[in-house]
């Protein structure tokens, strides 16, 4: 393979990167409009405790660890499918945490919903510790949550989404509206815009030198 042919790969890599990105950003936009709440103390789906701000950054980290031996239960109850798909589809509302601050700064965009994806990840590890399959290793990941919270005062701390329950009937979106004055989600955005820019310009020095002849000869 050529140094040109390894760089029209690379770029068609980009442009087919920024295409899902585009869509998911178009998918994530409009959640909220698609999934409103229902009236105080109505319930779609699961209730979702709510989860202070030092306690989901110690729950984050034992995401990973908390899905696994959900995914490994043989038997599973309507309560655990729902909880399992309201993480995941919480998770994607958020663009995978990608943008920074999205779990450390109250004032970004992403931080509710954050929120909400690890609140209904931390209620799945309750309900896995009443499964009598799951329950040591979900007691046991609790304990180790529970000393890394009492480790750190820093776990303690609350923010205006602490006090926030949830719903695994309803998607909590980004609030986009809180994105121009959020310097990180901005500059995420410039990156993703100059990566379209590079990607652009590679693939136009990626065509044939005769097609880009005839091109501008149409033109």
């Amino acid at each position: 393979m050529t140094a040109r042919s390894k760089w029209c790969a690379i770029a068609r890599c980009w442009r087919n990167g920024l295409i899902v990105t585009a869509a998911i950003i178009a998918t994530a936009a409009p959640a909220r409009a698609h999934h409103q709440r229902p009236p105080q103390g109505a319930l779609i789906g699961v209730a979702v405790p709510a989860i202070s701000h030092g306690e989901m950054m110690v729950v984050a980290n034992y995401r990973s660890d908390i899905l696994d031996l959900a995914q490994r239960q043989a038997r599973t109850d309507p309560t655990l499918r729902r909880l399992m798909g309201f993480v995941s589809l919480q998770y994607f509302a958020c663009l995978w945490g990608l943008v920074p601050g999205s779990l450390t700064d109250e004032a970004s965009p992403f931080n509710e919903c954050s929120h909400a994806h690890v609140a209904g990840t931390r209620a799945l590890l309750a309900h896995l510790s009443t499964m009598p399959s799951a329950h040591s290793a979900a007691k046991a990941l609790e304990a180790r949550i529970a000393a890394d919270i009492a480790a750190d005062p820093v776990f303690a701390a609350l923010c205006s989404n602490s006090t926030e329950t949830f719903d695994s009937g309803v998607i909590i979106g980004p609030e986009w509206q809180l994105a121009p004055s959020h310097l990180p989600t901005v500059l995420t955005g410039l990156s993703l815009l100059g990566f379209a820019v590079a990607a652009a310009w590679l693939l136009s020095r990626c065509l044939p030198a005769a097609d880009r002849r005839a091109s501008s000869g149409t033109a």
